[in-house]
């Protein structure tokens, strides 16, 4: 009996050892994946503001240096699922959105072929953006449907919307009469420092528009923090219980396999002493 009990406790651990490190990989790929997919976020945010809006041009290497960073990390991604995927023309073929994300034009045309700023520039930004974000929809299924059922996606489009209207509206109000601000990116600066509660106030509101839109910003960053740590918290409670209850079928399976070898084994050896009794009586 104990070494039945041994077997068992071996088998078992052997199982749970394959399906707890195929867990900690899958684990480990999906934080890689989740922070290459939220870099990308703000690379679409960094690149619409480029679009849309005059920035120093001291500015402009910074963006389009992150984005050919975002770009070699979302290329690695593609080569890992390339690498582990079997049928390499389907893999292709479902991802040839993920081939216009990973086209840093800004850091080629820009970077290095010295092109300026321009409308077709601007059209192709468009397209790598679109690019992105459909690829966010593909490659971060995981992440998406966590927002989803979280209702992330809600907070995290809310605040951009906020982050956006609010910048713009701050840099119409203090614009002329604030020697502070200069350009968008004095004024998102402020919404950053503002909206995170940090306020190193190096900017100050001086317009009554202007202030109005601080507190909007102020209010909008503390909500949206308390509103995403509520819902990773409850989404965590939630994960915690469903690998418990994982853990616990694993265990249940595993014990029934070893059961079913065991039989099986006992009716061999049964099985191959029956055959040899049925022999003797024959030569008896």
């Amino acid at each position: 009996m104990k070494i039945i009990n041994t077997d068992l406790l071996i088998f078992i651990r052997s199982n749970c050892m394959k399906e707890n490190l195929k867990n900690y990989l899958g684990k480990l790929f999906q934080v890689y994946l989740t922070i290459v997919i939220s870099l990308m976020v703000v690379d679409i945010a960094v690149l619409i503001i480029l679009t849309f809006f005059n920035l120093k041009p001291a500015t402009i290497p910074h963006i389009y240096n992150f984005d050919l960073m975002v770009c070699l990390l979302l290329l690695s991604c593609l080569i890992a699922g390339f690498i582990y995927q079997k049928d390499k023309k389907q893999y292709i073929k479902n991802n040839w959105v993920s081939i216009i994300a990973v086209l840093p034009f800004d850091f080629i045309f820009i970077g290095l072929l010295g092109f300026p700023l321009s409308i077709p520039l601007s059209i192709l930004r468009i397209v790598h953006i679109i690019a992105i974000v459909k690829t966010i929809g593909k490659l971060g299924s995981s992440f998406v449907k966590f927002s989803e059922k979280t209702g992330l996606n809600y907070g995290i489009t809310i605040l951009t919307l906020i982050f956006l209207i609010t910048s713009t509206g701050f840099l119409l109000a203090e614009k002329d009469v604030n020697p502070e601000v200069k350009s968008y990116e004095d004024s998102a600066w402020y919404t950053v420092t503002t909206m995170t509660t940090t306020g190193y106030g190096d900017i100050v509101p001086i317009t009554l528009l202007g202030r109005i839109l601080g507190v909007i910003m102020m209010i909008t960053g503390v909500a949206f923090t308390g509103y995403a740590t509520a819902s990773v918290a409850s989404a965590l409670i939630h994960k915690f219980r469903e690998e418990k209850d994982k853990d616990r079928e694993i265990f249940i399976k595993t014990t029934k396999e070893f059961n079913e070898k065991q039989i099986k084994t006992s009716e061999d050896i049964k099985s191959g002493f029956q055959e040899i009794l049925d022999r003797l009586d024959k030569k008896s």
